[in-house]
């Protein structure tokens, strides 16, 4: 496999409240949310305490994800109900393990993992946000959901409540497949066709990353942007 990942602040927000992961067989994007830096606290939180704990569990991994979920999930409410400069801070956290040929995906929020397979691209996961419910509904299209008014209010966030119910899914990994994570930077920046035409277009996860960067600024870089990159070998 070969992955790259990239964040950028964007061209409008001041502080840059995204978080990744990029290891050998773990990857993971998070979002955060809160006033002043409480945000970033909660994202980094996500992060670290994935890698830390994660591939160190001995069940197996769709158990083990739902666990430390579940723990990272408690450890950032504990903070936000007891440090008030925390208070009321989550996040979103999406991540994916590969490991003995499946993909292990654990989600809440509305960060995505896409997967490009033989020029086809898969939306992985579900947006758990408002517009997200109303477009599985078929009351809005993709197009309306991405100016939508409450685009940004989720429905499951880590650390907002002392539980959470989360996303977990998994699916054979085939040769040639290639990931993408991002938050809603990138995703509410630009259609899923143009996500499609810079993995088929570049052949680095590098290049990927930084093509898809660069497209969310220029159509406003609103908010800030990550994007993970997974290329799997054929």
């Amino acid at each position: 496999m070969e992955a790259s990942a990239r964040t950028d602040v964007g061209l409008v927000r001041a502080v840059n409240e995204d978080n990744y992961l990029l290891s050998d067989v773990l990857f993971a994007v998070a979002d955060g949310l809160g006033g002043h830096e409480a945000g970033e606290i909660a994202s980094k939180m996500a992060v670290n305490m994935l890698e830390e704990y994660l591939l160190s569990y001995e069940s197996d991994p769709a158990n083990r994800l739902r666990e430390v979920f579940t723990g990272i999930n408690a450890a950032i409410y504990r903070r936000s109900t007891s440090d008030e400069s925390c208070k009321g801070m989550g996040t979103t956290l999406t991540a994916l393990l590969i490991q003995d040929g499946t993909a292990y995906i654990g989600h809440v929020g509305d960060s995505r993992i896409y997967l490009v397979r033989k020029d086809v691209i898969y939306q992985l996961t579900e947006d758990h946000s408002v517009v997200g419910e109303l477009v599985r509904m078929g009351m809005l299209t993709k197009s309306e959901a991405k100016v939508h008014p409450q685009r940004n209010l989720l429905t499951r966030a880590i650390g907002t409540l002392a539980t959470v119910d989360m996303e977990i899914v998994d699916s054979k990994v085939e040769p040639g497949d290639r990931f993408i994570l991002c938050t809603d930077g990138l995703s509410g920046a630009i259609e899923d066709s143009k996500i499609l035409d810079v993995v088929l277009s570049r052949q680095a996860p590098s290049a990927v990353v930084d093509d898809l960067i660069t497209l969310a600024n220029q159509n406003g870089g609103y908010d800030n942007v990550t994007v993970v990159a997974v290329f799997v070998g054929t």
